[in-house]
């Protein structure tokens, strides 16, 4: 067996760190937590967990980061906007994660995560209620949201159409 020199020693770890970076990073997307003053665990990878809450009473809320969504489980970074140093970072069930939408005529929910694909549904005049999000690739979430005509529309939400700040419409 051929010893392997110093270059191709240091390509071959960068390769494998690059691989481990890729596979972590399927997301890059920022949300809203949904629920109001209940505690929310997060599950930290040694099997331990820390509760967050979202603070309604001071208006100090939740965002949170997804870096990677798996079922109905997303690897999140979350962080109160007001006071807050240290970011909570573990899973967290995408039951409580949300994002308002920034468009509140008409939203286009794509069927892939392109703003060149087919647009799979269009939702009209939603409401001030956030979309809730079943998983994400890149900065593109797939969502869904119960429409004023009591239909559940599902698509790919584009980056410039979400919302994450708890305190405005961001537009």
């Amino acid at each position: 067996m051929k010893p392997i020199n110093c270059l191709s020693a240091m390509v071959l770890l960068l390769l494998l760190g690059a691989s481990c970076i890729s596979q972590k990073q399927k997301c890059s997307c920022n949300s809203v937590l949904f629920y109001k003053q209940t505690e929310i665990p997060i599950f930290h990878e040694n099997g331990n967990f820390t509760t967050i809450i979202n603070d309604t009473i001071e208006e100090n809320y939740y965002t949170v980061y997804i870096m990677s969504v798996k079922g109905k489980k997303a690897y999140v970074s979350a962080s109160k906007i007001l006071h807050d140093t240290i970011p909570k970072i573990g899973w967290i069930e995408t039951k409580y994660l949300g994002i308002y939408a920034t468009d509140w005529t008409n939203v286009k929910l794509y069927s892939h995560p392109n703003i060149n694909s087919k647009v799979k549904s269009i939702i009209i005049r939603p409401e001030w209620y956030p979309f809730n999000i079943l998983k994400c690739k890149g900065n593109w979430l797939y969502v869904s949201y119960l429409d004023g005509d009591g239909v559940i529309k599902e698509g790919w939400l584009p980056p410039d159409n979400q919302c994450s700040n708890p305190y405005s419409t961001c537009n």
